[in-house]
């Protein structure tokens, strides 16, 4: 809903998952095309973090997008994070993105992937919640990026394998570039930024709305009224509860990273 209404984006969207298929029964307009994962793609017992075998799966998305021919036409591919929501117009972002950077132009680096910066590290980090890639460019970097992921089996963060990329830059012919984030990406952090922008209805184009050591310190349900402003609900499709649902529930160890999001 945030990509169709705050994002005024109509143009196709794909879902890639190895969620149950009746999950999204019934939820998507024509627009929207669900594939179904292959679990040989996921490498489930390989990595010691959980959470890796995921940020490696994303480096197939060129694979699962050329098995529909009906984006056979499309060059461009925006990858975003299941957390992740719209918040404003997404291809005002896109342009705007796609100019500052030059992105259209020729890189001195055969291939290349583009990033937002992560604020929340201490030193250099690319956040890997939101990429542009180029279709039939952007493959090597993805490959290589792989490769680097199943190289740091024990790594517990993608940073690990994505600084190896950087470092290598010359030898592998992948540039993974930086963007700022400035106005484009927010990461709702307490109830009061939440409160504040729901009540004066302004939201970046993009919010990574599920972030553990910030949930520690939103209420679930101040975070509800957040997420249905974000998506406009109506109170109808407040009271249907079929949209939005999604409750962070703070740990009390703020630390551990022990939050649950449960689905209602």
């Amino acid at each position: 809903l945030s990509i169709r209404r705050r994002g005024q984006f109509d143009g196709h969207v794909v879902v890639i998952t190895d969620a149950p298929e009746e999950r999204y029964d019934g939820v998507f307009d024509e627009n929207v095309i669900v594939l179904k994962a292959n679990e040989d793609d996921i490498l489930y017992d390989y990595f010691q973090a959980p959470s890796m075998k995921y940020k490696r799966f994303k480096t197939l998305l060129i694979k699962y997008i050329n098995s529909v021919p009906e984006l056979d036409s499309i060059d461009w591919l925006y990858y975003m994070d299941i957390d992740m929501m719209l918040g404003a117009p997404f291809m005002d972002m896109i342009l705007e993105l796609r100019t500052k950077y030059d992105i259209d132009s020729a890189h001195d680096a055969d291939s290349a992937l583009y990033f937002f910066k992560d604020l929340h590290a201490e030193e250099f980090a690319l956040n890997g919640g939101f990429m542009i890639i180029n279709r039939h460019t952007s493959g090597l970097c993805l490959d290589v990026w792989r490769e680097e992921i199943e190289r740091h089996q024990r790594a517990s963060f993608d940073q690990t394998s994505i600084n190896a990329v950087i470092a290598n830059k010359e030898s592998n012919h992948c540039s993974l570039e930086a963007m700022e984030v400035e106005n484009y990406v927010t990461f709702p952090k307490d109830d009061k930024a939440l409160t504040k922008a729901r009540l004066w209805h302004h939201h970046s184009p993009l919010i990574h709305i599920f972030n553990t050591w910030f949930a520690s310190k939103e209420s679930p349900e101040v975070m509800e009224e957040y997420v249905a402003d974000v998506l406009r609900l109506s109170e109808e499709e407040k009271e249907e509860h079929k949209f939005g649902k999604s409750v962070i529930t703070p740990s009390r160890e703020k630390w551990t990273g022990s939050n649950e999001v449960n689905d209602k």
